[in-house]
Protein backbone atom coordinates (compact mmCIF):
# COMPACT_ATOMS: atom_id res chain seq x y z
CA UNK A 1 0.00 0.00 0.00
CA UNK A 2 3.30 2.28 0.77
CA UNK A 3 4.18 2.87 -3.44
CA UNK A 4 0.35 2.87 -4.67
CA UNK A 5 -0.07 6.01 -1.84
CA UNK A 6 2.76 7.77 -2.67
CA UNK A 7 1.86 7.66 -6.28
CA UNK A 8 -1.54 8.97 -5.46
CA UNK A 9 -0.03 11.60 -3.65
CA UNK A 10 2.17 12.48 -6.55
CA UNK A 11 -0.27 12.65 -9.37
CA UNK A 12 -3.06 14.81 -6.75
CA UNK A 13 0.24 17.20 -6.49
CA UNK A 14 0.61 16.99 -9.57
CA UNK A 15 -2.97 18.04 -10.84
CA UNK A 16 -2.72 20.75 -8.21
CA UNK A 17 0.60 22.29 -9.53
CA UNK A 18 -1.29 22.33 -12.87
CA UNK A 19 -4.28 24.19 -11.69
CA UNK A 20 -2.53 26.59 -9.60
CA UNK A 21 -0.43 27.38 -12.75
CA UNK A 22 -2.92 27.78 -14.96
CA UNK A 23 -5.42 30.01 -12.66
CA UNK A 24 -2.16 32.55 -12.73
CA UNK A 25 -3.20 33.05 -16.26
CA UNK A 26 -5.52 35.85 -15.99
CA UNK A 27 -2.98 37.32 -13.15
CA UNK A 28 -0.07 37.43 -15.91
CA UNK A 29 -2.70 39.28 -18.79
CA UNK A 30 -3.50 41.81 -15.44
CA UNK A 31 0.18 42.43 -14.89
CA UNK A 32 0.88 43.11 -18.49
CA UNK A 33 -1.80 45.22 -18.90
CA UNK A 34 -0.56 47.58 -15.59
CA UNK A 35 2.75 48.48 -17.38
CA UNK A 36 0.64 50.25 -19.98
CA UNK A 37 -2.29 51.95 -16.78
CA UNK A 38 0.25 54.95 -16.28
CA UNK A 39 -0.15 56.17 -19.80
CA UNK A 40 -4.50 55.55 -19.80
CA UNK A 41 -4.92 53.41 -22.53
CA UNK A 42 -8.98 53.12 -24.05
CA UNK A 43 -8.69 49.59 -24.50
CA UNK A 44 -10.03 48.82 -28.25
CA UNK A 45 -11.06 45.52 -29.54
CA UNK A 46 -11.80 44.51 -33.36
CA UNK A 47 -9.75 44.19 -36.43
CA UNK A 48 -7.85 47.62 -37.14
CA UNK A 49 -8.89 49.33 -40.24
CA UNK A 50 -6.67 48.37 -43.08
CA UNK A 51 -4.55 50.69 -45.34
CA UNK A 52 -2.16 50.83 -47.91
CA UNK A 53 0.05 54.60 -47.85
CA UNK A 54 2.69 55.57 -49.02
CA UNK A 55 5.84 56.51 -47.09
CA UNK A 56 8.32 59.34 -48.07
CA UNK A 57 10.57 57.50 -50.00
CA UNK A 58 7.45 56.63 -51.86
CA UNK A 59 7.00 53.13 -50.67
CA UNK A 60 4.14 51.33 -50.03
CA UNK A 61 3.16 50.09 -46.63
CA UNK A 62 0.34 47.91 -46.07
CA UNK A 63 -1.04 47.27 -42.54
CA UNK A 64 -1.73 43.54 -44.09
CA UNK A 65 1.99 43.25 -44.72
CA UNK A 66 2.64 43.59 -40.97
CA UNK A 67 0.62 41.16 -39.75
CA UNK A 68 3.00 38.99 -36.89
CA UNK A 69 4.43 42.46 -35.73
CA UNK A 70 3.10 44.49 -33.19
CA UNK A 71 2.60 48.35 -34.80
CA UNK A 72 2.26 51.43 -33.19
CA UNK A 73 0.01 53.90 -35.59
CA UNK A 74 0.10 57.63 -34.32
CA UNK A 75 -1.79 60.19 -36.23
CA UNK A 76 -0.48 63.80 -36.57
CA UNK A 77 -0.24 66.85 -38.59
CA UNK A 78 2.50 69.61 -38.92
CA UNK A 79 -0.15 72.18 -37.91
CA UNK A 80 -0.82 70.50 -35.03
CA UNK A 81 0.68 72.11 -31.85
CA UNK A 82 0.23 68.87 -29.13
CA UNK A 83 1.78 66.93 -32.17
CA UNK A 84 4.72 68.92 -31.88
CA UNK A 85 5.42 68.23 -28.73
CA UNK A 86 4.85 64.55 -29.04
CA UNK A 87 7.13 64.26 -32.09
CA UNK A 88 10.43 64.19 -30.63
CA UNK A 89 9.05 61.31 -27.11
CA UNK A 90 7.79 59.13 -30.55
CA UNK A 91 11.06 59.34 -31.75
CA UNK A 92 12.89 58.28 -28.48
CA UNK A 93 10.55 55.48 -28.46
CA UNK A 94 11.57 54.17 -31.79
CA UNK A 95 15.31 54.35 -30.91
CA UNK A 96 14.46 52.43 -27.71
CA UNK A 97 12.85 49.60 -29.52
CA UNK A 98 15.08 50.08 -33.03
CA UNK A 99 16.51 46.40 -32.05
CA UNK A 100 13.47 44.82 -31.79
CA UNK A 101 12.28 43.44 -35.11
CA UNK A 102 8.67 42.28 -34.54
CA UNK A 103 8.05 46.49 -33.80
CA UNK A 104 6.97 48.79 -35.94
CA UNK A 105 6.23 52.28 -35.53
CA UNK A 106 4.52 54.32 -38.15
CA UNK A 107 3.38 57.80 -37.85
CA UNK A 108 0.83 59.14 -40.24
CA UNK A 109 0.37 62.95 -41.16
CA UNK A 110 -3.48 63.52 -42.06
CA UNK A 111 -1.79 67.20 -43.69
CA UNK A 112 -3.75 68.06 -46.85
CA UNK A 113 0.12 68.96 -48.50
CA UNK A 114 2.38 66.32 -48.71
CA UNK A 115 5.21 69.20 -49.40
CA UNK A 116 4.93 70.31 -45.50
CA UNK A 117 5.89 67.10 -44.02
CA UNK A 118 9.94 66.88 -44.85
CA UNK A 119 10.55 70.21 -44.26
CA UNK A 120 8.72 69.86 -40.63
CA UNK A 121 10.67 67.25 -39.78
CA UNK A 122 13.67 68.64 -41.10
CA UNK A 123 13.11 71.15 -38.88
CA UNK A 124 12.70 69.35 -35.84
CA UNK A 125 15.40 67.32 -36.53
CA UNK A 126 14.33 64.60 -37.44
CA UNK A 127 15.00 63.47 -40.98
CA UNK A 128 16.42 60.17 -39.99
CA UNK A 129 13.83 59.44 -36.96
CA UNK A 130 13.29 55.31 -37.12
CA UNK A 131 9.53 56.01 -37.22
CA UNK A 132 8.28 55.29 -40.15
CA UNK A 133 6.34 58.39 -41.99
CA UNK A 134 3.60 57.84 -43.97
CA UNK A 135 1.04 60.28 -45.61
CA UNK A 136 -2.84 60.03 -45.35
CA UNK A 137 -4.16 61.86 -48.77
CA UNK A 138 -8.12 61.50 -47.78
CA UNK A 139 -7.26 62.47 -43.89
CA UNK A 140 -10.30 59.47 -43.64
CA UNK A 141 -8.29 57.12 -41.75
CA UNK A 142 -8.01 58.81 -38.65
CA UNK A 143 -11.66 58.82 -38.02
CA UNK A 144 -11.95 55.03 -39.15
CA UNK A 145 -9.55 54.50 -36.25
CA UNK A 146 -12.25 56.37 -34.36
CA UNK A 147 -11.04 59.82 -33.18
CA UNK A 148 -11.10 63.19 -34.86
CA UNK A 149 -8.20 64.36 -32.58
CA UNK A 150 -4.95 64.92 -33.08
CA UNK A 151 -2.47 63.31 -31.97
CA UNK A 152 -3.79 59.84 -31.64
CA UNK A 153 -1.88 56.47 -31.26
CA UNK A 154 -3.52 53.07 -31.54
CA UNK A 155 -1.43 49.83 -30.79
CA UNK A 156 -2.21 47.00 -33.01
CA UNK A 157 -1.34 43.22 -32.04
CA UNK A 158 0.44 41.33 -34.48
CA UNK A 159 -3.06 39.52 -34.92
CA UNK A 160 -4.50 43.02 -36.68
CA UNK A 161 -6.51 43.07 -33.45
CA UNK A 162 -6.37 46.48 -31.84
CA UNK A 163 -5.09 46.66 -28.28
CA UNK A 164 -5.03 50.06 -27.34
CA UNK A 165 -6.14 53.63 -28.05
CA UNK A 166 -4.22 56.87 -26.50
CA UNK A 167 -6.02 60.17 -27.78
CA UNK A 168 -4.33 63.19 -27.18
CA UNK A 169 -0.54 63.64 -26.34
CA UNK A 170 1.49 60.95 -24.45
CA UNK A 171 5.08 61.29 -22.91
CA UNK A 172 6.12 58.43 -25.54
CA UNK A 173 10.01 58.88 -24.64
CA UNK A 174 9.47 57.79 -21.12
CA UNK A 175 10.80 54.35 -19.63
CA UNK A 176 7.08 53.37 -18.77
CA UNK A 177 5.85 53.83 -22.33
CA UNK A 178 8.69 51.75 -23.60
CA UNK A 179 7.65 49.30 -20.55
CA UNK A 180 4.43 49.33 -22.27
CA UNK A 181 5.26 48.32 -25.26
CA UNK A 182 7.92 45.37 -24.06
CA UNK A 183 4.40 44.30 -21.96
CA UNK A 184 2.31 44.16 -25.00
CA UNK A 185 5.12 42.10 -26.72
CA UNK A 186 4.82 39.69 -23.56
CA UNK A 187 1.15 38.56 -24.56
Amino acid sequence: MGPLAYLVFIAIGSLWMFWFAASLGPATQAQAEAACRALEPELRSGPAPEFSLQDRAGQTVDLADLRGKFVVVNFWATWCEPCIREWPQLDRLAERLADRDDVVILAISVDQDQSLVAPFLARMGLEQTGVRVLWDPTGKLHTAYGSEKLPDTYFVGADGQLVHAYINVRDWGRPAAHHCVESMLAR
